[in-house]
Parts: structure tokens; C-alpha cells; sequence
């Protein structure tokens, strides 16, 4: 926020080396944050140098901006020096012949909300089973049982144990009752990392969805989704435009997360939480959580942490808040 309470994040560039606030026109130092003009005020105003705001390391890749949020000290010369931003970027990003297209949208609710939506595995199966053109013609399971599972050293997987299609609900009777048009069994395996990264890969497909859910305040999160496709050949390229564009934009990064979107807006900070079998996904998102950078280690490695995951009590939700020591967020687009 600039000092007259206005976000410079709708700023432009009016200087070289300069950011330049929108509605006053306060204009500031990129690298020290120190106001260089107010230009409302004229080339003599005497605010100059008397306000800084905070400045955060920023690089780009792969069309996109990432912001380091995290704690950072600067260098003799004042530089940042954080992590390398490609430890934070996923690894297909920077594959050859991999095309990424997506949107971005302002969302309400906790971020660590919205990731716990996006790794709990109970809520696929009913939330998703009504209302949405994207599953139409899936046939979701009833139940399932999983185990949380660490891959390639920063990835947690819901690796998924058994499928249960329907069964007897007691006197309630059977469910679910499905339609002759539910056919299509939903391949996929979904995975997060640090800070705030999911990643769904689709069984015989050629892309894989990525989703960030940046903290913008306590209950706002910025929401970027990105499909990676794998697409060496041009014809493949524009197919790929084409399911984006006439289905996948609209389908399933518009209507069917808007399911989740208005499930995390809706979720109070109230406890005591009541948790079942389906949330050991949910415990082991937290259980990441407590090995964020910059915390202090932990005296029981995380990989040992979650093969004792089954059959323990429920961690409980902590304070909202971005993890110390954050890694990078996508910030947007270029």
C-alpha cells in the first residue's frame, strides 16, 4: 500500500528503476523502496526521501512474475538474496515443448484454507458430483481410503489405497445412484508442495494442472491455475488453444472451481474440528506446513511423520498465516 492507503500493485512505470503509484502519482525507488517525486506535488516537494515502502525480490520466468515474500536479509551492497526462484518453480515448467496457459482470479477465504480444499480428498467425491459440466459424466467413487505419500523430496501425494463405488448405507439405503451417462472414471493424482502449490496430473493425458493460492490478506487469496501441456508438434499446440478456450476455461477452471471457491468463502474459524478418515490428506498438508523454510527443524524427519499418519489424533488447524521463511508466488502474468 502506498502512504495515501491505495495498493501499488495498480502503479505503472513512469521512470526507469521506479514504480509510480496510480492515484497520486508517488513515485518510489524499486530497489530501496525510498520515495523518489511525489509528482502531484512538483519537482521541490519536501515528502521526498522521508517515506519507503517495503520491497520484496522479484524475478521472471516463464511468463510469469514470482515474488519472494519470505524473510530475507540484504547483502553489503543492499541486494536481496534469496533462495534461487527455480527451487520454488515446478520442474515441467522448464521442460522442452511444454505450453502453459491458465487465468488468474481473486478469491475469498484463508489461503491455507483454499489448500487444504484443494488436497482434501472426502469433498471430490459429493461436492463435485452435483452441479458442474466439468463432471458430468464422471463416475465418481462413494469413498476412498489413501495414504499421504512424499514424492521427488517436496511433493505430499494422495496415493490412493482402494475405490469404493456404492454400498449400503443402513437403513438410509444405497449410494450413490448413478445415471447411465456417469462413465468416465476420473484418472488423476493430486499433490502439494510448499508454500502454496498443488499440482494435478491426469492419467494418459498430455497436461497436467497447477494451482497457486497466493495470500493476499487474511480472507483473500489470489488463485492462479495453469495447464502445462506437452505439446512438441504445432498441431498439437493448437489443439491445445482450442480445448482451453472453447471448454477448459470456462468448464473446469471457471464453473467447477467455483464449487471450492464458494465452499472455502463459507468455512468460519470455529473449532472444535471434527475430522474423519478422508482428512488424513488434511493432516498431512499440515504436517508440510510444519517443515516450512526458515522454521526451526523438526526432531522427527517429515517422511517418518507421515508413515505414521493412520490411525493418529488429528493435528490441529493452525493460526492463518503464510508460513515463515515463504518461498516464492506467482504474483501474475506477462
Amino acid at each position: 500500500m502506498s502512504p495515501p492507503r491505495h495498493p501499488l500493485s495498480v502503479g505503472r512505470c513512469e521512470f526507469a528503476g521506479t514504480w509510480t503509484c496510480c492515484y497520486h502519482g508517488w513515485t518510489f525507488d524499486l530497489q530501496t523502496g525510498v520515495l523518489k517525486a511525489a509528482l502531484t506535488d512538483g519537482p521541490d516537494s519536501p515528502i521526498c526521501g522521508k517515506v519507503r515502502v517495503k520491497t520484496y525480490p522479484v524475478e521472471e520466468r516463464c511468463g510469469l512474475v514470482w515474488v519472494y515474500m519470505g524473510d530475507v536479509e540484504r547483502d553489503d551492497t543492499g541486494t536481496f538474496r534469496p533462495p534461487p526462484v527455480e527451487a520454488d518453480i515446478p520442474e515441467q515448467f522448464f521442460e522442452p515443448d511444454v505450453m502453459l496457459i491458465g487465468r488468474m482470479s481473486m478469491q475469498q477465504g484463508n489461503w491455507r484454507y483454499a489448500c487444504e480444499n484443494a488436497f482434501d480428498e472426502g469433498h471430490v467425491w459429493y461436492l463435485h458430483r452435483y452441479g458442474s459440466v466439468h463432471s458430468l459424466t464422471w463416475k465418481l467413487p462413494a469413498w476412498s481410503r489413501i495414504k499421504v505419500i512424499l514424492e521427488d523430496e517436496t511433493w505430499v501425494t494422495r496415493d490412493v489405497q482402494e475405490l469404493g463405488f456404492g454400498g449400503q448405507y443402513g437403513a438410509l439405503g444405497r449410494w450413490p445412484r448413478n445415471r447411465f451417462w456417469n462413465w468416465r472414471r476420473l484418472a488423476a493424482r493430486v499433490s502439494m508442495r510448499l508454500p502454496c502449490t498443488m499440482r494435478l496430473t491426469y492419467g494418459g493425458s498430455n497436461r497436467t494442472k497447477y494451482a497457486w493460492y497466493v495470500p493476499v490478506g487474511r480472507d483473500r487469496n489470489r488463485y492462479l491455475q495453469l495447464y502445462a501441456f506437452k505439446v512438441p508438434r504445432l498441431s498439437e499446440r493448437v489443439w491445445a488453444y482450442i480445448y482451453y478456450w472453447a471448454y477448459a476455461r470456462w468448464a473446469d477452471l471457471g464453473q467447477f472451481n467455483r464449487q471450492d471457491a464458494w465452499m472455502v468463502g463459507l468455512m468460519p474459524e470455529t473449532a472444535p474440528e471434527r475430522l474423519y478418515r478422508p482428512d488424513v490428506s488434511i493432516t498431512g498438508w499440515r504436517k508440510l506446513c510444519e517443515h516450512a523454510r526458515g522454521l526451526e527443524a523438526s526432531a522427527v524427519p517429515f517422511s517418518e511423520g507421515l508413515e505414521h499418519l493412520e490411525g493418529q489424533p488429528a493435528v490441529a488447524a493452525q493460526p492463518a498465516r503464510a508460513p515463515a521463511g515463504q518461498p516464492a508466488s506467482p504474483a501474475g502474468g506477462s
